[in-house]
């Protein structure tokens, strides 16, 4: 009951704030960016160039006192229930390849309040890492209606492996599209914007597996972005 009142509140304040000025339920979209440190953008100093980063700063505000979790599963853990991680036992790891436990099936997520509030198109887009062991821990069996890219966490960049398991998925299937996880997690977000566009608010949750290791990258980006 905490757990959905709690979510409720935070999709309830939004929908309000946005509501009394334009009467329209806004469209949201999260970007997760994965192990990606505070000093580690440009705009807070670091000597790599991160000039979209520093755009959505520049131009929007920055939260500065807020934490979720060190590491990645009980980050989003936190960030989809809005609950501190653990009271449910996601704590201070992360939750390993091919293993059976995941997200509790009793947790609600914000995709499944956001559904109840007129949001009919949900997508989960990028690494999920909160559960793959069961059917049940997949994203859409957690409130999204879309899902596309990986269960797992530091799969390799290219081949969209981990372990030696392919570990790519469009909604239920597993999928090879070739390309770099970054792009290809970022134009699956771009064409659903634009699907989604003309058919009310929607959500979209995109979670790079990027800058988390391996740490890969095309040739181009290295050579503009990192001094050598």
């Amino acid at each position: 009951m905490k757990t959905k009142a709690i979510l409720t509140g935070m999709a309830g304040l939004a929908l309000t704030a946005c509501g009394t000025a334009t009467e329209e339920k806004p469209n949201i979209v999260i970007i997760l960016a994965d192990d990606l440190g505070y000093g580690d953008i440009s705009l807070h100093g670091s000597r790599i160039q991160t000039p979209n980063i520093d755009r959505i700063a520049s131009e929007g505000i920055e939260l500065c006192r807020h934490y979720a979790a060190p590491v990645s599963s009980p980050t989003r853990a936190g960030l989809m229930t809005g609950r501190y991680p653990s009271r449910f036992g996601i704590r201070e790891t992360v939750i390993p390849p091919w293993r059976e436990y995941g997200l509790p099936e009793g947790e609600e997520t914000i995709a499944d309040v956001l559904g109840r509030n007129g949001y009919e198109n949900r997508a989960m887009i990028g690494k999920w890492h909160l559960g793959h062991g069961r059917l049940a821990y997949y994203p859409l069996n957690r409130g999204f209606t879309h899902f596309y890219g990986c269960l797992n966490g530091a799969l390799d960049y290219f081949t969209h492996e981990r372990d030696g398991e392919l570990d790519w998925h469009d909604d239920w299937d597993s999928c090879y599209d070739k390309g770099y996880t970054t792009d290809l997690i970022a134009d699956e977000a771009v064409e659903c914007i634009r699907e989604y566009s003309e058919d009310g608010p929607y959500f979209l949750y995109v979670a790079f597996n990027a800058p988390h290791s391996p740490y890969m990258a095309p040739e181009d980006e290295i050579a503009e972005h990192i001094p050598l």
